[in-house]
């Protein structure tokens, strides 16, 4: 049950259910999920420790609202961990995970649609899994982990809003980041992917800045109409 109530309220944050900075209550949460007051403490507790939610003390759970600092930190530590276990994957992956990850990486172009946001980012989760499990490094998978919700919330987020040139330019880069993979060139493999991270940044940056810009403008017109 806390498990299944955890799933119920990741996906809710990950399809904007909630936004960034409502506050979440528990007794609410029960009644609309039809869960016990105690699952759902447990469930804010789990996606707490994900970076999903954040406790303000003496005033309740919140929906986290990423600021540009913790956006741009998330994404160098991708930066970082991503290629350095994608330059890993080049020397240890076995043939059938190269062909593993093949699959998932046409799986992804499947659901390339703004309308497919969600299961867009499952599918470029499992991409970089195959990634991570070819790598051979379960530390470095592990520290991974702890920024997997919060990839995902973004993954999602810029998916949806993201033009179908940009989508198709994304996918073009993975498929070359692959073909980089399968000629075991590490060099390329590494430059490939931290190119493609920082470049998500870059996207995922200009969004909150805009998101930022139109808040406090929506504030101005508020305060002239009051």
């Amino acid at each position: 049950m806390r498990e299944q109530t955890v799933v119920t309220l990741r996906e809710a944050l990950f399809n904007e259910v909630f936004k960034p900075g409502d506050k979440l209550v528990e007794r609410k949460l029960a009644e609309q999920t039809g869960v016990s007051r105690t699952s759902i403490r447990e469930a804010l507790s789990q996606l707490e420790s994900e970076g999903l939610v954040t406790r303000v003390a003496g005033k309740g759970m919140f929906v986290t609202r990423l600021s540009e600092r913790e956006v741009r930190q998330i994404y160098e530590a991708r930066a970082i961990l991503e290629s350095a276990m994608a330059r890993l994957f080049v020397e240890r992956a076995s043939q059938e995970q190269m062909d593993e990850l093949a699959r998932r990486i046409s799986e992804a172009g499947e659901t390339d649609t703004s309308e497919l946001a969600r299961q867009h980012a499952e599918k470029l989760d499992a991409v970089w899994d195959i990634i991570m499990q070819g790598a051979g490094n379960d530390i470095t998978r592990q520290m991974t982990f702890l920024l997997h919700g919060r990839v995902t919330y973004l993954r999602t987020v810029t998916t949806r809003v993201a033009s179908t040139e940009r989508r198709r330019n994304t996918m073009a880069l993975l498929h070359g980041i692959f073909d980089a993979l399968r000629a075991r060139d590490a060099d390329l493999t590494e430059k490939l992917t931290r190119g493609y991270v920082e470049r998500s940044a870059a996207f995922a940056l200009s969004l909150l800045r805009d998101s930022g810009q139109n808040a406090k403008s929506s504030s101005r017109k508020q305060r002239i109409d009051t």
